[in-house]
């Protein structure tokens, strides 16, 4: 079964900025509760990123200084999956000297399957030359490429046969797919929720002895909605936009009081162009809808810390109390549920 470095881990949250960092670091000394981060390639990465301009090793050393407990997971790392197209081998080779875990995620250049399975298979090769250590995750969201359990199957079989034992051994978790996504625009977790889907895709990661995760875990507003996924067997989720909407959210409402602020936010938001990721008719949505989409994004920007955030004195430990609020909730739906 899976390393016991993993067991407790329900949930893993994206550092959307510094803000969510230091709650999650506090909420887990507070609560004695283990929490992972799962850093992308454009939050942070070997050259940078959009949180607190950290980069990879500048990142895992600002937490590790708070917290030895908390696990680094790579998400999504590989190919075009930074601010820049690239191969992803720069930045993999920065994460095998630092990160816990690394979610190796080639399917957004694949054709198949088949395809995505062999990229995996050199990856780890690659990885495992570097650092023998670093632990995997393998597989992807809906929203990249759709699979079937069938298709998982397939795919784990192929790692299964083509590494060593060891090399498979350091594969932790593989990414199930229960039929959701993401709107950030509405902040609503989108498509059709599946429990015969998921447990069957839970059914094969088991019989890999894995552990199953499931990315888009945001905006699940109603306390069932998180519960059936363990009861059903889940053993870990992915949280990040939400997090990250939970400072925008702030500064939004904060601004609404001053037309003069609010402009300016809605200015410094809308020539970040960060919207457009998830914005496909800009006539279609309000200036508030905007803001909420990127404002996450331009949280380090230095027009944002000038002309917004330096108006609200107390803004940190607001948003940290709302943060941990959301954290306090995700503990409470999770914490029965033990492998």
């Amino acid at each position: 079964m899976a390393n016991k470095k993993f067991d407790n881990i329900k949930y893993f949250i994206g550092p959307m900025s510094e803000n969510v960092v230091n709650s999650v670091i506090e909420f887990t000394t507070q609560e004695n509760i283990e929490i992972g981060f799962i850093p992308s390639r454009r939050q942070v990465d070997y050259n940078g990123g959009y949180v607190n301009n950290w980069n990879t090793k500048e990142f895992f050393k600002y937490v590790r200084s708070k917290s030895s407990k908390i696990v680094i997971c790579r998400d999504h790392g590989g190919e075009n999956q930074g601010q820049i197209i690239d191969d992803g081998s720069k930045s993999f080779s920065v994460d095998c000297q630092y990160l816990d875990l690394i979610h190796i995620d080639p399917f957004k250049v694949s054709q198949n399957i088949y395809q995505s399975a062999e990229k995996t298979k050199s990856i780890i090769q690659d990885l495992w030359k570097l650092n023998s250590n670093v632990f995997y995750e393998v597989g992807t969201e809906e929203a990249i490429f759709k699979y079937q359990p069938e298709d998982l199957k397939i795919f784990l079989n192929y790692l299964k046969n083509s590494l060593t034992e060891e090399q498979f051994s350091n594969i932790k978790y593989a990414v199930v797919q229960s039929g959701t996504g993401l709107d950030l625009s509405t902040r609503t977790n989108t498509g059709n929720f599946n429990t015969e889907r998921l447990v069957k895709f839970i059914d094969v990661v088991r019989s890999f002895n894995l552990l199953s995760k499931e990315h888009n875990g945001d905006y699940l507003v109603n306390e069932s909605d998180v519960k059936i996924r363990f009861e059903l067997g889940l053993n870990a989720i992915n949280i990040a936009p939400e997090f990250g909407q939970i400072e925008s959210e702030y500064y939004l409402n904060a601004c609404k009081a001053d037309k003069n602020l609010f402009d300016k936010l809605y200015k410094i938001c809308y020539n970040s162009g960060k919207w457009k990721k998830w914005v496909h008719d800009i006539e279609k949505i309000r200036k508030e809808q905007l803001i909420i989409v990127s404002c996450h994004y331009i949280l380090s920007d230095k027009k944002f810390l000038k002309h917004i955030k330096s108006q609200f004195s107390d803004a940190d430990n607001l948003i940290k109390i709302n943060i941990k609020k959301k954290l306090h909730i995700l503990n409470e739906q999770t914490k029965n549920y033990c492998i």
